[in-house]
């Protein structure tokens, strides 16, 4: 009798299970749709300027990103200054990238830079770069 209940309840948590999996989406299914080189259309700065470290007013100029690429769900792309910000794409086209450099690589403090964008349904992607200075709005197409 104890073999067939622990028998029953094998099989009833295996059916939990499959029917959990079942319910997860797939990301590998919803990524491919994004997958692809978007190249950029536009760029604009959100702020004209900044305040340094040292107190004094500074221009923020202007940047122009190399394009975006997504591949399985993960994107990324270059900076003008040659950081690669990277992250992850969800399966209703939203993107949420990061990348920090360290203290001592090429700034004396950690460089943080955020970016958030949607990719809407004709593939255009509309991005907000983030950082501790400058903050800039950019526009990719999909190729």
């Amino acid at each position: 009798m104890r073999r067939q209940i622990g028998l029953l309840s094998f099989v009833g948590l295996l059916s939990l299970l499959a029917t959990a999996d079942a319910q997860t989406p797939s990301r590998a299914v919803a990524a491919p749709a994004f997958d692809g080189t978007y190249r950029l259309v536009s760029t604009a700065k959100v702020n004209q300027t900044y305040t340094s470290r040292g107190g004094r007013m500074l221009q923020c100029t202007n940047r122009t990103p190399g394009p975006l690429t997504i591949v399985n769900g993960q994107a990324k792309y270059t900076t003008e200054t040659g950081h690669e910000i990277s992250g992850t794409v969800g399966p209703n086209g939203v993107l949420d990238l990061r990348m920090m450099a360290g203290a001592g690589e090429v700034h004396s403090r950690p460089l943080e830079m955020h970016t958030t964008a949607q990719i809407d349904s004709i593939g255009t992607v509309h991005a907000r770069q983030m950082g501790g200075s400058c903050s800039y709005d950019y526009v990719w197409q999909k190729q």
